[in-house]
C-alpha cells in the first residue's frame, strides 16, 4: 500500500514537468528500442537460414566445391580442374550412408529470350537429374528431365514459375527459350514456393535449369564451377563420409587437392557464432545508449531534488522518514526508466515486425521473430539502469537536514 502511494506521488511530481520527463524517457527508449529491433532481426536471419538448411536436409548436407590447387600440383599428369558426372557416380558407388547426391553448377544471371520474343533475365543452373529432388523443388506443371536426357545432352529445361509467366502468355510447356548459345525446350515449370531461406545462391522463381551435360556443350565453365552435394542418412555419419570422399576424390584427381569439403553442421555452428557476436555487439551499443540514458535520469533527479528541497524539508518536519523520501525519488526514477523501457520494447517489436514484412517482399521465406530474451533483457536493464542512477539523488534527498531545507 505504501509503495502505491509512493508511485502515485512520483507520477504527480513527474507530470509537473512533462517536457523534461518526456526527454528523459526517450533517452531510455532509444536503448531498449535498439536492443529489441536489432536482436529480433538477427534472430530472424538465423531462423531463416536454419529453416532453409533444415528443409534441405539440415546438418546431413555435405557440399564439395572446387578450388585452385597449389602450383606444384597443377603440373601433375592428366590434371583437369572441377567435377564431372563420373566423379558423382564414383562417390555414389563407393560411399555408404549417402541418401542423396547431386551435381550442379551456378552459371550466373543471363539474358533469356522466349520463342514469343519476350526478353528477361534468368539465373541459369546446369544440373543433373537429381538436382530438383535434392533441393526439394517440386514440379508444378510438366515434368523434370531424366538422367537419360542428361546423358544424351537433350536440349530441354525446367523454368521457374515467375520466369515462365513473364516469358509466355499461355502454357509454357513445349515452348522454346534461348540463353546465349543454348536453345532448349521447356518440359517443366517449378511449383510456386515462398520457401527461400538458405537458397544456395539462386532465386527459385526466376531460374532456368538445364541438364549439366547439355550446358557443357555451350558453356566452357560448367565443369570448373560444378558443385557436388551429398546428403547422409544420419548426421553421425558425416565425418566417416567426409573421410571417404576426401580419399576417393584425391585418388580420382591423381593426388591433386583441388576441392574443399563443407559440412553443414559446422556451417550452422559458424552462423550461430556469427549471429551471437552480432547480438553481443548490438547489446553493447544499446547498453551504452542505456547508460547515457541513465545519466540523463540522474541529472533530472538531481535537478528535481534541488528544486524540491523546501518540500522535502516540510515532509520531514511532518514526520516523513529518510527512507520514505528516498523511496519516493527512487519510484520517480523507476517510473521514468520503466516507461522508457516499455516504449522502447513496444516500438522495437513494431519496427521488427514492419522490417520483417518489408524484407519478406524481397526475400520469400524470411522468418519474422521477436526475441523474447531481448524483450525481457531490455525491460530489466532499462529499469535497473533507472534505479541504479536514481539511487544517488534519492539518497541525497533522504539525507537532507529538515531545518536547513526549510531555510531555503
Amino acid at each position: 500500500m505504501r509503495w502505491a502511494v509512493y508511485l502515485a506521488i512520483a507520477a504527480k511530481a513527474l507530470s509537473a514537468h512533462k517536457l523534461r520527463s518526456l526527454l528523459t524517457v526517450l533517452s531510455i527508449t532509444l536503448g531498449a528500442f535498439a536492443i529489441v529491433l536489432m536482436t529480433s532481426l538477427a534472430e530472424g536471419g538465423l531462423l531463416t537460414l536454419s529453416r532453409g538448411i533444415e528443409q534441405l536436409g539440415g546438418a546431413r548436407l555435405i557440399l564439395i566445391a572446387p578450388k585452385e590447387p597449389v602450383r606444384a600440383e597443377r603440373k601433375k599428369a592428366m590434371y583437369v580442374t572441377g567435377f564431372t558426372r563420373k566423379d558423382r557416380d564414383h562417390l555414389a558407388r563407393g560411399i555408404p550412408h549417402v541418401a542423396e547426391h547431386t551435381l550442379y553448377a551456378m552459371l550466373g544471371s543471363r539474358d533469356v529470350t522466349s520463342d514469343e520474343g519476350a526478353e528477361d533475365r534468368t539465373d541459369l543452373v546446369a544440373a543433373d537429374s537429381g538436382f530438383l529432388d535434392a533441393f526439394r523443388m517440386p514440379i508444378g506443371r510438366g515434368r523434370a528431365f531424366s538422367d537419360e536426357e542428361d546423358r544424351r545432352r537433350a536440349r530441354v529445361c525446367v523454368a521457374g514459375p515467375k520466369l515462365a509467366a513473364r516469358l509466355w502468355r499461355g502454357d509454357p510447356i513445349g515452348r522454346w527459350v534461348t540463353v546465349g548459345a543454348l536453345r532448349c525446350r521447356v518440359i517443366g515449370v517449378l511449383a510456386a514456393s515462398e520457401r527461400m531461406g538458405f537458397n544456395f545462391g539462386f532465386s527459385w522463381d526466376d531460374l532456368l535449369v538445364t541438364p549439366i551435360d547439355t550446358a557443357a556443350d555451350v558453356e566452357k565453365d560448367v565443369r570448373s564451377s560444378a558443385l557436388l552435394v551429398l546428403k547422409t542418412d544420419d548426421v553421425r555419419n558425416n565425418d566417416p563420409v567426409k573421410r571417404i570422399v576426401n580419399a576417393l576424390l584425391v585418388e580420382r584427381h591423381h593426388g591433386v587437392d583441388d576441392f574443399t569439403l563443407y559440412d553443414f553442421s559446422s556451417i550452422m555452428e559458424q552462423f550461430e557464432a556469427t549471429f551471437a557476436a552480432m547480438k553481443a555487439i548490438v547489446g553493447l551499443i544499446a547498453g551504452i545508449a542505456l547508460l547515457i540514458g541513465g545519466v540523463g535520469v540522474m541529472n533530472m533527479m538531481l535537478v528535481s531534488v534541488s528544486e524540491r528541497v523546501r518540500e522535502i524539508g516540510i515532509r520531514k518536519a511532518l514526520g516523513a522518514a529518510p527512507g520514505d523520501i528516498s523511496a519516493q525519488f527512487l519510484c520517480e526514477a523507476a517510473l521514468l526508466s520503466g516507461a522508457g523501457g516499455l516504449l522502447g520494447v513496444a516500438g522495437g517489436a513494431l519496427a521488427a515486425g514492419l522490417a520483417s514484412s518489408i524484407i519478406r517482399r524481397f526475400t520469400p521465406g524470411w522468418v519474422g521473430a521477436i526475441s523474447t530474451t531481448a524483450v525481457i533483457a531490455a525491460l530489466l536493464v532499462s529499469s535497473g539502469v533507472g534505479v541504479a542512477f536514481g539511487w544517488l539523488p534519492a539518497r541525497r534527498a533522504g539525507r537532507l537536514d529538515p531545518v536547513a531545507a526549510m531555510r531555503r
